[in-house]
């Protein structure tokens, strides 16, 4: 990291005697690089001068990002330097309500068996979340406990898995692309859908950071017994197949450890205390059945995706591959129909049986 003036840093911070001052970020978590900015949270006990457009402290050059007349945030660099120093401003009362909010979208989560994109509209900042649980106060260290005391890793770690963990959705793309032979589009469909899941994994692990940017630093925090799955999907996250000749053998290849990720996940998911447990998880699959369904080859083959979050008794994904491609439901062992035996068709769009 270059040289820096520590109070040239704290000039641009604009705090007041009762602030807390948070730094979390790249710096704090160990995926930072020589020219990753510092990440600071000033939390302000009430909104003051600072919060408005017109008063906001700026300097020459400071960007500074508003909603309405609030300033959210402030961005600026360092004289001579890559460095950038950027800051958020948030109340007691902001952080309050984001941790209130987060609660009630795990409870939610909690009742659902599908990947979920609820926390797009559940007013949860889950960058600002997660910082939470690893920053760093370098002021007001009381009031800085006070106020994190509530907030709960695991229960964090578990939206951001149900948020990332591979789905059945995209898994049918990557089908219907290599069922036309266009394996170009297939292998690119292979590799989000194990982004995901080894995201999944890490979070699984309680990792509370959903930016995937950083993924291959995560992945190597996991414990030493999946250093050999986690470094053959680093190899093909970031290098691929060899040639275009070689795209074919690579989807496969992706199937295979994508299903060894979640063989991971089932070993880890009853250890962790915040995470819907394996049966528990299975329940929720069958809340979802009912009798008058209108079964065929579809539902079977999405449930059979589903439930290996949970159960080892399922076929490969390989296995699917080849059965969807001849447009069948792969062979399986999972109840089904016994499932929804007596169960009626969900009101509304709760998903619940009645």
């Amino acid at each position: 990291m270059d040289d820096f003036d520590q109070e040239a840093v704290l000039a641009k911070v604009h705090l007041v005697e009762s602030d807390i001052l948070m730094v979390s970020g790249s710096l704090v978590d160990g995926s930072g690089t020589p020219s990753s900015d510092f990440d600071f949270s000033v939390i302000a006990q009430s909104k003051d001068e600072r919060f408005h457009r017109d008063t906001f402290p700026r300097e020459s050059h400071m960007r500074y990002y508003t909603s309405g007349d609030r300033v959210k945030a402030s961005f600026d660099y360092l004289p001579h330097s890559l460095l950038g120093v950027d800051v958020e401003y948030w109340t007691v009362q902001e952080i309050s309500d984001l941790l209130a909010a987060h609660s009630q979208l795990y409870n939610h989560m909690k009742t659902r068996a599908r990947k979920s994109s609820s926390f797009a509209a559940s007013a949860v900042d889950f960058r600002l979340l997660s910082r939470l649980t690893y920053g760093v106060p370098l002021t007001n260290a009381a009031g800085f406990e006070k106020i994190t005391a509530e907030i709960r890793p695991g229960e964090i770690a578990y939206t951001a898995f149900r948020t990332a963990v591979g789905s059945y959705p995209d898994f049918r793309d990557l089908a219907g692309m290599w069922a036309q032979g266009d394996h170009e589009s297939a292998l690119i469909a292979a590799r989000k859908l194990g982004v995901d899941t080894f995201r999944g994994l890490t979070h699984a692990y309680g990792n509370t950071n959903r930016n995937p940017k950083y993924l291959a630093r995560f992945l190597t925090r996991l414990p030493d017994s999946l250093s050999g799955l986690t470094g053959r999907f680093r190899q093909l996250n970031a290098y691929g197949p060899g040639s275009a000749a070689d795209a074919a053998d690579t989807i496969l290849e992706w199937l295979d450890i994508i299903d060894l990720a979640f063989a991971a996940v089932r070993r880890v998911r009853d250890e962790a205390d915040a995470f819907v447990g394996r049966e528990e998880f299975l329940g929720l699959l069958r809340s979802e059945l009912h009798r008058t369904m209108s079964w065929n080859a579809e539902i079977s083959n999405e449930y059979c995706f589903r439930a290996r979050e949970a159960t080892d008794d399922v076929p490969s994904l390989r296995s699917m591959l080849s059965a969807m491609e001849r447009r069948e439901a792969v062979e399986h062992t999972l109840p089904l129909h016994q499932w929804a035996s007596g169960r009626a068709a969900p009101a509304g769009e709760n998903n619940k049986s009645a």
